[in-house]
């Protein structure tokens, strides 16, 4: 779960030059009493979802380096995975590079009627976003968006990477980027 926060905070940071769309649905059920939420790692997934052109097309990833101490975590910008090796360097170049830190930092706290606060650390501004907690029959789902721009004053970093992809993105990168933690049961 802490693997998958992280993830999903770095997430909000990533428009990427690419020209894959995904999308996933899965009929869920609220999380609603008041709960510590503890993830086994080993079962547990973090993506991001950044956006780009007018239709706005989905880019998913990853982080490959995301460390855990408690309820605190600490990500790697640079080891952004899109699955895409030139699109990942394009957003630690033109993107990541142009924050103030290489790492997000953060922590998650107690769910409490569905809601779980993760509070990010992110181009030096730290702020606190709920994410929705819901449940299935097969995983448990930590989701929420955040804006680079209004959350964390990520004008440079936004404005870089929609200037190296300007005609991938049709003139159009997008600032909120989902985020999503998914652990199977």
């Amino acid at each position: 779960m802490k693997k998958v926060v992280l993830g999903l905070l770095m997430a909000s940071i990533f428009t990427a030059c690419s020209n894959s769309s995904s999308s996933e649905t899965e009929e869920t059920t609220e999380v609603s009493e008041a709960s510590a939420q503890n993830f086994d790692m080993a079962k547990t997934s973090l993506t991001w979802t950044a956006f780009k052109t007018p239709d706005k097309i989905g880019v998913p990833g990853t982080f490959d380096e995301i460390t855990l101490t408690g309820n605190s975590f600490i990500i790697n910008t640079k080891s952004v995975n899109s699955n895409n090796e030139i699109r990942d360097d394009k957003l630690v170049k033109f993107f990541f590079d142009n924050l103030s830190d290489s790492l997000i930092t953060g922590s998650y706290g107690t769910v409490t009627n569905g809601v779980m606060p993760v509070t990010l650390k992110m181009n030096g501004i730290e702020k606190t976003v709920d994410f929705a907690v819901s449940e299935s029959d097969t995983a448990t789902i930590v989701s929420g968006t955040i804006d680079i721009l209004s959350d964390f004053s990520g004008n440079t970093a936004l404005e870089g990477i929609a200037d190296a992809c300007k005609e991938l993105h049709l003139n159009k990168t997008w600032s909120d980027v989902t985020l999503k933690v998914v652990e199977m049961k």
